[in-house]
């Protein structure tokens, strides 16, 4: 073979060579943008369920949060940061045996903290003896049955300076949906949660509960929640209530987020808010970018910040409002100024 034959052949050779690379990478761009597409298109679609399933909350829009607030804070400086912002969640019976507003069981400020990449859950106690805004001293809890969201607002307000973003109500159906729909939630029940569970609740799902480790459907969960006849009362049953909660949030951090929506489905007919489905889809999306596991948990009051009173024969905590201010803010606010919120 001559010498040129073996040069056009080396030659041809690395064009082929060239030409099959080229090949292989058109090829590899086209999988990469088809599959972007896809991913892209699976993304919108799934943003747009997620949006029209936040659309089944319930809106409304006859309590003015910001209204209230100008009003009810008198023109004083509360505590605030754009980076930090805090929620109103109410749990409440809705049964037809109660009033229009139902009864109020649960109260609290959940925070989203992205400046210290934190979740915190506030409880504020309903037996704490408080001025209710054209009501005069009654218990906290008194505020929503007598006036709902309105109300229970400008008594938060008034008494404590602690505001928020928006509310979210939350009947105990949902409750009960959303950890049925998630498969349970382990609880460890002790002796004396577990005898007065079987004392209070009588030919139920309730009753297969058993002392130690259980895997709770909703009904069961509820119940544990609202257990008070311990040596802590209504102390015990608000750590409860942030522990199931807590233990819902570990569940669905779990969880991919394309069954998000579906979790959604279940809880947000139950929902009543002020807050747009593009406000929960940010709040949502800070939540899951937190990456954080855990949620921080406080009560209102703290310890030592009280005393155990009667009044018109009513058992209630007389409570120090300042300190329990100072303490709010300094959880929620961390290094921010703790006490700009003054009260007579």
């Amino acid at each position: 073979m001559q010498e040129n034959d073996i040069k056009y052949n080396k030659k041809e050779a690395r064009r082929k060579k060239l030409r099959r690379k080229r090949r292989i990478f058109r090829c590899f761009v086209i999988i990469l943008l088809v599959l972007s597409a896809v991913v892209g298109n699976q993304a919108a679609a799934f943003k747009w369920k997620l949006q029209n399933t936040l659309n089944l909350v319930n809106r409304d829009s006859s309590v003015d949060l910001k209204e209230i607030e100008k009003k009810y804070l008198n023109g004083e400086s509360s505590v605030s940061d754009d980076s930090i912002i805090n929620i109103l969640l109410i749990g409440a019976d809705k049964r037809e045996s109660w009033n229009e507003a139902g009864r109020s069981d649960s109260c609290m400020i959940a925070t989203i903290d992205m400046k210290h990449k934190k979740l915190k859950l506030t409880s504020l106690m309903r037996d704490m003896y408080v001025d209710i805004p054209g009501y005069g001293k009654h218990k906290f809890n008194a505020a929503y049955s007598y006036g709902g969201v309105d109300l229970l607002y400008k008594t938060i307000l008034s008494n404590f300076g602690f505001k928020v973003e928006g509310y979210a109500l939350v009947d105990f159906a949902a409750f009960k949906k959303v950890i049925n729909e998630l498969g349970g939630v382990k609880i460890k029940l002790t002796d004396a949660e577990h005898s007065y569970l079987m004392s209070a609740y009588h030919r139920t799902s309730v009753l297969k509960l058993k002392p130690g480790i259980n895997n709770m459907n909703g009904t069961q969960a509820l119940a544990y929640c609202r257990i008070r006849q311990d040596i802590k009362g209504d102390f015990g049953r608000t750590e409860r209530q942030r522990y199931v909660i807590g233990q819902i949030f570990t569940k669905m951090k779990t969880r991919p987020l394309s069954k998000w929506y579906e979790t959604a489905e279940v809880i947000l007919p139950e929902v009543t808010s002020d807050l747009t489905a593009e406000q929960i889809m940010d709040y949502m999306t800070n939540v899951i970018l937190m990456g954080t596991t855990e949620i921080n948990q406080l009560r209102i009051p703290i310890d030592g910040s009280f005393s155990n009173e009667s009044v018109n024969g009513q058992d209630v905590l007389a409570i120090d409002i300042e300190q329990n201010v100072r303490a709010y803010n300094e959880f929620v606010f961390e290094n921010l100024a703790l006490d700009t919120h003054s009260h007579n």
